[in-house]
């Protein structure tokens, strides 16, 4: 008997963990919020940001064109440090954990000694889920962004951080992982769509990147640090009126400028100076007056989602179907 009792106590309480466990889904699934996502933060406030003129929309003509056999879908672009006139970048979701290095006048730099079976640098063991941006910490790294979130329902978004590899190479050294959530996203799938992005960039030693707004016209500027190894939530850092949706960002090599990309415009902000500590004040990013343009690119190419700086009166701008446009600073107004 006394056996007995015992099983059924064990019964009664592994059927009580598992009403309290369904409970908890039932809960969470209402509320939407998965349960590691354990800080929340409110956006900043709606930044007075205006162009002061309007301009005419600027007319962009391919310079180059890459092939895109193997750049079938160019979601990002990053000035190389290995190799003049050549930039890294990558494929979006489900093409593979591959880098790129093309030429400002469209080659692809394949190695003599892979070309009959190359794909590109591979990322080692990574997953490419859906990579969106590639940045330079200014510190030998490269930055792989995959925060591509469409649908807004992810929860594994990340940056991955590896040394910068040779244009040459057939695959990266290690990489770390660096793994952020929303803390204003409560809702999976937000029916909304504002936790979607394809930029990043580096500075004050964090990773900043701006968020893609399917259904505003806003943009929020978020950073994450990426020295932890925990599972952190992203911080708001500021939010403006882009215009439009955001497809990559870029610093100068000076890094005191910073360009941002939509499907139809750029902007560029001077950014502050550094203080004593070398630091600078990112609430003042977005400060002063930016300067704005509308663009206009070719039918075939309007999908422009990567955009780098050549040195620091010249930017380049890629399309996901293969053009290369060239764009002087100066006509960025």
């Amino acid at each position: 008997m006394q056996g007995f009792i015992s099983k059924k106590r064990k019964f009664v309480s592994q059927a009580g963990k598992a009403m309290a466990g369904v409970l908890f889904c039932i809960l969470l699934t209402a509320a939407g919020r998965p349960a590691n996502h354990t800080v929340r933060a409110e956006l900043p406030p709606l930044l007075a940001i205006n162009p002061t003129h309007n301009l005419e929309p600027l007319k962009l003509k391919p310079s180059a064109r890459h092939a895109v056999n193997l750049v079938c879908e160019n979601s990002a672009l990053e000035k190389c440090s290995k190799l003049p006139d050549t930039f890294w970048t990558l494929n979006d979701s489900a093409n593979g954990a591959f880098l790129f290095a093309i030429k400002q006048d469209g080659r692809v730099i394949v190695p003599e000694h892979a070309a009959k079976n190359y794909r590109g640098i591979l990322l080692k063991g990574r997953r490419n889920i859906d990579w969106e941006a590639v940045a330079s910490d200014g510190n030998g790294n490269l930055i792989i962004a995959d925060i591509g979130n469409n649908l807004s329902n992810r929860r594994n978004l990340c940056f991955y951080i590896v040394p910068e590899p040779s244009p040459f190479d057939v695959e990266t050294a290690s990489s770390r992982k660096v793994s952020f959530y929303y803390p204003t996203q409560d809702a999976f799938p937000d029916p909304q769509k504002n936790f979607d992005a394809e930029s990043c960039f580096a500075l004050n030693g964090f990773i900043y990147f701006f968020s893609k707004q399917w259904t505003t016209t806003e943009t929020v500027l978020w950073r994450v640090d990426p020295t932890t190894e925990r599972y952190q939530a992203a911080v708001p850092v500021a939010r403006f009126n882009v215009r439009g949706l955001v497809t990559d960002a870029a610093l100068s090599p000076s890094r005191n400028r910073l360009a941002v990309l939509t499907y139809h415009c750029i902007w560029l902000f001077e950014l502050p100076p550094k203080n004593a500590k070398g630091v600078r004040d990112e609430k003042r990013f977005l400060a002063g007056t930016p300067r704005y343009r509308k663009i206009v690119l070719p039918v075939d190419d309007w999908q422009a989602e990567g955009i780098a700086f050549t040195d620091e009166n010249t930017l380049v701008i890629t399309s996901e179907s293969g053009g290369i446009f060239t764009v002087p600073v100066s006509e960025i107004r």
